[in-house]
Formats: C-alpha cells, structure tokens, sequence
C-alpha cells in the first residue's frame, strides 16, 4: 500500500482549483461588453485567466478525474504509485502517470512495468482521456500501448464516468502476454526502409538525426526503445503524449 501522504504530497499541484467566469471583451470604442457566446476559465487562487472557452465547454476540474481514480486503486491489492517521470501539471493542460511495479514483463534486457496515463486540459487542447503503456524500470523511457490495449476517451463533459479500474487493471494484467508476443515478433523483424521512412514522416528530424547518430538497431524492436529513449529524455514534457502515441500507431503495439 503507498504511503498516501506520499501520494497527497505529489498530487497537491494538478488539484488548484479552477471557476468558470463570464468573459468580456473590448469592442471597438473600447468599451467593455459581454462576450455571451464565451466563457473565462480562471485560476481561483490568483484570479489569473487560463483559457476563453466556448459557451458550451463543460469545465471538469482535475481533481473530478484524478480523486476518483485514486479512490479506485486504493482498493486495489496490486502496487501502484504517482510516478513523476512522466507526469506533468501546468495551468491549462496535465498529465498524471499511475505505475503498477508488479505488473511487468522482461523484454531480455530489463524489466518494463505497466503505467497508466490520465489526461486533462481547461484550453480545450484535449479531453479527459486514460491511456495505458509502460515504463522501462532502468532507464525511465516511457511507452503508450494503445494498439493493444483499450483506450478510455471523452470529451469534456458532466457527469464523467472514470470506467471501472479494478477491470481495467485486470485487463492490463491479462494482455501483457500479447504484448510480450508483439514485443518478440517486433525483435524478429528487420529495420526496413519503409520503417525508416514512416519513423521520419510521423516523428520527425530529430528523432531520424538520434537514430542515425549511432550504430544500425539491430530489429524494429531496438529502434523502438531508441525512439522511447529519445521521447523520454529529449522531448518537452507536454509534448511527449502525442510522440508516444504516434510511435504505438507506427509500431502496431
């Protein structure tokens, strides 16, 4: 069981608390009227504006996704904790990753242990969203199953139904098996022209230049963890989601 002020202390910063306002706006005599089709998201400690939304944005704060998610695995007899390396919390946009250290599988190099990921944002960049993946223990590169495992998605709406953890976790647990074989069929597989090409049209020079700064990977499977490398240690924080989920698409798993 984690020790929860442990687990209080890193969640303090995701659960600031946030009001809906009605927004104004300047017109051209430069007075001030009423926007009716929009409305301010604020910060309601400072006051500070974090986004104009449209009228019909439905606002779910953070702490509406994340407490009853923590309420859920704190019922849970599997280990789990807030892992930080790919969490990240700003005002408009977050991400939280839950690790799960006894759920893992050895790909012949080191253990990767099962992680979920939990998505919000009050800018309208994205809506509430669960992603499952990985972690690689030994050198913190951060992976999204989203291929083979289910994705939990929805817009920002009331009401939200975070699905049952429990099931979810049980689900994770029973599918590490397929992933394990996706991992062996990927170190079979040979690094392809094709493979290549799709890696640079969908990831872009930087990671093409990271790849090519060192020797030929010797299957999919290690250019796969040279590009998880790369994510995890060279791409901003906020950024990183998006990578890793191209990078599931590109390597089917």
């Amino acid at each position: 069981e984690p020790d929860m002020t442990d687990t209080e202390i890193k969640l303090q910063p995701y659960l600031f608390p946030v009001r809906e306002q009605t927004a104004y706006y300047r017109d051209n005599d430069a007075r001030v009227t009423l926007a009716p089709r929009y409305k301010a998201i604020v910060d309601d400690r400072s006051g500070d504006l974090i986004a104009i939304m449209s009228g019909t944005y439905q606002l779910v704060p953070n702490r509406e996704v994340i407490l009853p998610v923590m309420e859920q695995l704190s019922g849970l007899d599997t280990k789990w904790y807030i892992d930080e390396s790919h969490s990240f919390v700003n005002l408009s946009r977050m991400r939280l990753q839950v690790t799960f250290p006894d759920l893992t599988f050895y790909d012949g190099k080191s253990e990767i242990a099962m992680s979920m990921y939990l998505h919000n944002s009050y800018d309208g960049s994205e809506g509430v969203r669960m992603f499952w993946g990985a972690i690689r223990f030994i050198c913190m590169n951060g992976m999204v199953f989203g291929k083979v495992l289910s994705k939990f998605y929805s817009r920002h709406t009331k009401n939200i139904d975070i699905s049952n953890i429990r099931q979810q976790v049980e689900q994770t647990y029973d599918q590490i098996p397929t992933i394990a074989e996706r991992v062996q069929i990927l170190q079979s597989l040979n690094v392809s022209e094709q493979i290549m090409k799709g890696t640079e049209k969908q990831l872009g020079a930087g990671v093409m230049s990271h790849i090519k700064s060192g020797p030929h990977p010797l299957n999919q499977w290690a250019l796969y963890n040279l590009i998880t490398w790369y994510i995890s240690h060279q791409v901003e924080m906020r950024m990183r989601a998006s990578y890793q989920m191209k990078l599931s698409r590109l390597f089917e798993l």
